[in-house]
């Protein structure tokens, strides 16, 4: 596997095989009818779950950081009632896309998102973005205005706030403190429950998806990862499309209700609310009110 030139790359083939196998029993799981779909872009091959009616608007589905599509199970019955939806694995994020080479800029995912929605027959489609996905697709509306009807991102690093240093320094240490917990004898897998913070309810139908996490997390692959910058008021200001911007209530990237008044004062004429009692993926916490908002803002 060391020769590998593909992301995620993982360290052993027993360990990609160890993770696609907990791929499945979450997606075995899925709550409505879906077509999988794999997709050859110059990224690399990109991996698509595909629900609701096909003659129906189409909106795109991106996850948070190796989140994979699956992050979406408690929504995908409520969107995809009006909706065709196309939930991505983002290539080199997990999941089963892989992508052909390191991704270095955050501007490389605007053509490789054109390139398929191309490819999937998409003109003009709707996005809603969770964490590392938020961020995509406001890059997105950014990038390609005329391709994107509106954005809903839910807790995205960057755009309008920079994650805290505390964040960012757990992140960086993450596999270092795993590597001791193992060397002192630990061998279980990590939990992704820790990623939930205290207080924030945990949707009980997602752990599969948990289970799923813990084994990328146990088995550490390397993944491709670019920066995410905040915006600067003249970017924001050339987004055409309608905006809604969900927080939780117990997020730690940053201060909640900062980032949502320096979004409303960035951005004038955003939809911005904080999603009470739901931590960094609020759509997991708090499916029912975020599935509720999401119809108010995507429309009929």
């Amino acid at each position: 596997m060391a020769d590998d030139a593909t992301f995620p790359r993982f360290k052993t083939a027993e360990g990609r095989a160890r993770y696609l196998a907990a791929y499945e029993a979450p997606l075995q799981d899925w709550p409505v009818a879906y077509d999988e779909l794999d997709i050859e872009t110059t990224l690399g091959p990109t991996h698509v779950i595909a629900s609701g009616p096909a003659d129906a608007p189409p909106l795109i589905l991106l996850h948070s950081l190796a989140g994979t599509a699956l992050v979406w199970r408690a929504n995908i019955a409520a969107l995809s009632a009006t909706r065709r939806c196309y939930a991505i694995d983002i290539p080199g994020q997990g999941g089963k896309s892989v992508a052909a080479r390191r991704i270095e800029r955050p501007e490389d995912y605007a053509p490789w998102m054109t390139e398929l929605m191309g490819a999937l027959g998409i003109g003009r489609a709707a996005f809603v973005g969770c964490s590392f996905g938020a961020f995509l697709a406001a890059r997105q509306a950014l990038a390609t205005p005329q391709r994107v009807e509106r954005v809903a991102m839910i807790g995205p690093p960057g755009v309008f706030a920079a994650m805290s240093w505390r964040v960012a320094l757990t992140m960086r240490t993450m596999r270092l403190r795993r590597r001791i917990r193992r060397l002192l004898g630990d061998a279980r897998d990590p939990s992704a429950r820790a990623l939930h913070a205290r207080g924030a309810p945990q949707h009980g139908a997602d752990d599969a998806w948990r289970r799923l996490i813990g084994v990328m997390m146990a088995e550490s692959p390397e993944l491709t990862v670019t920066q995410t910058p905040v915006f600067s008021r003249a970017e924001l200001a050339r987004i055409a499309a309608p905006m809604l911007l969900l927080i939780g209530e117990y997020e730690q990237l940053y201060d909640p209700a900062a980032t949502l008044r320096r979004a409303r004062q960035m951005k004038p004429g955003i939809e911005a609310e904080l999603v009470p009692a739901a931590d960094h993926i609020a759509a997991m916490a708090q499916p029912d009110w975020v599935n509720a908002r999401l119809a108010r803002f995507l429309g009929p």
